[in-house]
């Protein structure tokens, strides 16, 4: 036997290295076959098994999971339709739906609305929506009084919230005294509704504040024939007391000084008298259409004085009514320019406007009912438990300065008037303004 047969013999054959030993190991038997030689020849019969039942486990699994997906869809919507919707937050209004001054209040409720529901949207507070009833009271504060009684007595709502006018504001505040509730947010700056007694919380400035502003610009430039035209209800006459103690404070006395009647369309009379009266400037303290009326008739004439009027003129219903005929009249302020995004407060709510899909480029009563809403929503965010009118309260009262992006408010319990933002504005062409 050769060396190469003395390594393997025909018996049991270990190759010791690649070469061939010159031997047909498939010819010899399979206990002679090398042990790596046989795992090869076994393992793809193996692996066809296992492929074969992991694909049928795979198979299985799949099923299994999305039978166990259709299941969990079917109740989670069964859950869904079970369980209860979270209990709204109830907050009451009584507003102008309709009648002369309907198009400020709707101008107002229309960023309250913006506000409201983004904040529903993104979950309400704690979980739950804020609902605001409305009911219509024509500005008649006998309407008014019997809506806040239905709020407060029979819908249960936790306060009131954003009124219009001070006759409303005067009937509704003694039925928010004798449910020991308030109101937040009244479009009003009249003196008698504010004072750390009065249940209501101002987000606006006071008209007193609005006519120093005005007296002062006016002796500033140099105006000191001065009338004071007023409507006979309880805004005017509230008004005209704040104008005569600024006039008088700056070593002046009006030209003339008379009331209207709101409900005159034509208010021609009072025109021809202010003209009479050779006044260089008129002082109009009015509240959306009866104020337009009045102005109307003012520069219907070849010349007139120089018009001023305070904020809630509204200046949006002036360039709506009167056109370019509106430019030059000057107006009072008591929210930041609705048109500059640099407030950080006007930047969110034009973004607002544009994403539910608002026409025109807003209105400073629209960012004042929006800015209202916002605060609210703010200091019912900040209440500690559950929310009631007097945790809410105490929210309001004993909170920090409200920052709501350039507009900042501070109530404390023995103050009640949240800002004391200002500005003047002039209308120019088009309905834009002049600073």
């Amino acid at each position: 036997m050769d060396e190469r047969d003395q390594r393997c013999g025909p018996r049991r054959c270990v190759p010791r290295a690649r070469v061939p030993c010159g031997h047909d190991l498939r010819a010899l038997p399979r206990r002679h076959q090398p042990q790596r030689d046989r795992g090869r020849a076994a393992r793809p019969s193996r692996s066809r098994l296992q492929r074969a039942a992991a694909g049928d486990a795979a198979e299985r699994g799949s099923r299994l999971v999305k039978t166990w997906r259709i299941a969990l869809a079917a109740l989670t919507l069964a859950w869904a339709a079970a369980a209860p919707a979270a209990e709204p937050i109830l907050v009451g209004q009584s507003a102008v739906l309709t009648g002369p001054l309907a198009p400020n209040s709707l101008a107002f409720m229309e960023g309250q609305k913006l506000l409201f529901d983004q904040l529903n949207k993104a979950g309400g507070v704690g979980g739950r929506p804020v609902k605001l009833i409305t009911y219509d009271d024509v500005y008649a504060p006998d309407k008014a009084a019997a809506n806040a009684e239905k709020l407060l007595g029979t819908d249960r709502v936790v306060c009131l919230f954003g009124t219009m006018g001070t006759g409303i504001g005067a009937a509704m505040v003694p039925v928010a005294a004798k449910y020991d509730s308030f109101i937040f947010g009244g479009l009003t700056g009249a003196a008698v509704l504010r004072g750390p007694k009065v249940p209501i919380y101002h987000v606006r400035e006071s008209y007193a504040d609005e006519v120093h502003r005005v007296m002062n610009h006016l002796k500033t430039v140099g105006v000191v024939r001065i009338a004071v035209v007023s409507s006979d209800d309880a805004y005017g006459k509230g008004i005209e007391k704040d104008a005569l103690e600024a006039l008088q404070k700056n070593g002046l006395s009006p030209v003339l000084s008379l009331r209207f009647d709101p409900q005159e369309k034509e208010p021609a009379r009072t025109a021809q008298q202010v003209i009479a009266s050779g006044a260089q400037a008129v002082y109009v303290i009015a509240a959306g259409m009866p104020a337009i009326n009045v102005i109307r008739a003012l520069v219907a004439a070849p010349v007139h004085p120089q018009i001023y009027t305070n904020s809630v003129a509204s200046s949006f219903l002036l360039y709506k009514e009167l056109g370019d005929k509106s430019r030059g009249i000057v107006l009072s302020q008591v929210m930041p320019p609705f048109w500059k995004t640099r407030f950080p407060i006007v930047d969110e709510y034009q973004r607002a406007r544009r994403s539910a899909g608002s026409e025109g480029e807003g209105s400073y009563l629209g960012l004042e009912g929006y800015i209202t809403a916002k605060a609210f929503a703010e200091a019912l965010q900040r209440v500690k438990g559950p929310v009631t009118t007097e945790s809410l309260r105490r929210s309001i009262e004993t909170s920090p300065p409200m920052d709501l992006g350039g507009y900042t408010l501070a109530f404390r319990p023995d103050n009640r008037n949240g800002s004391s933002f200002g500005d003047i504005t002039m209308l120019a062409s088009g309905g834009k303004f002049a600073q």
